[in-house]
């Protein structure tokens, strides 16, 4: 089932810091790049496409199983439907990280592409590989499954 983590900061430092400046997070402005969903879902750009360093460095929490699952979902509410009944064993404990992925940030060569980053559950239709040349698409998110102790 899904467990809120026991969080001590949602700051980056060090490293991380300096990847979200260099991927254009604002870090100055926690809200921006921070949401806690429900319980267990998480968004956090600062640690973009990172979120086993957010628990690691930022909560109480140890990781017990970093590769249950992954992907590209419209919506934190996909993931929830997809892996409802994984996400519903009352024996494991999960937590779910969100990073956001903008259109309007990816640069017009190369940039962030679909088969990169997991299956893709959600209903947009991407037709390119890079998501800059699908310009039906705004935003999407990468998601991680974690189990926790």
């Amino acid at each position: 089932m899904l467990k809120n983590l026991d969080i001590i900061s949602i700051v980056p430092s060090g490293i991380m810091a300096m990847l979200a400046q260099i991927n254009g997070v604002d870090i100055t402005n926690i809200s921006s790049m921070f949401s806690h969903y429900e319980t267990g879902v998480y968004r956090h750009d600062g640690f973009i496409f990172n979120f086993k360093h957010f628990i690691e460095e930022n909560c109480n929490n140890l990781i017990k199983d970093e590769w249950v699952d992954y992907g590209v979902c419209d919506n934190y509410k996909q993931v929830l439907e997809h892996y409802k009944e994984l996400l519903s064993d009352a024996n494991k404990n999960y937590v779910i990280g969100l990073s956001t992925v903008n259109r309007k940030d990816q640069p017009e060569g190369d940039g962030w592409r679909w088969h990169k980053w997991g299956e893709y559950i959600g209903t947009q239709n991407p037709q390119h590989e890079y998501i800059y040349d699908d310009t039906h698409i705004d935003t999407v998110y990468c998601y991680h499954i974690y189990e926790i102790e």
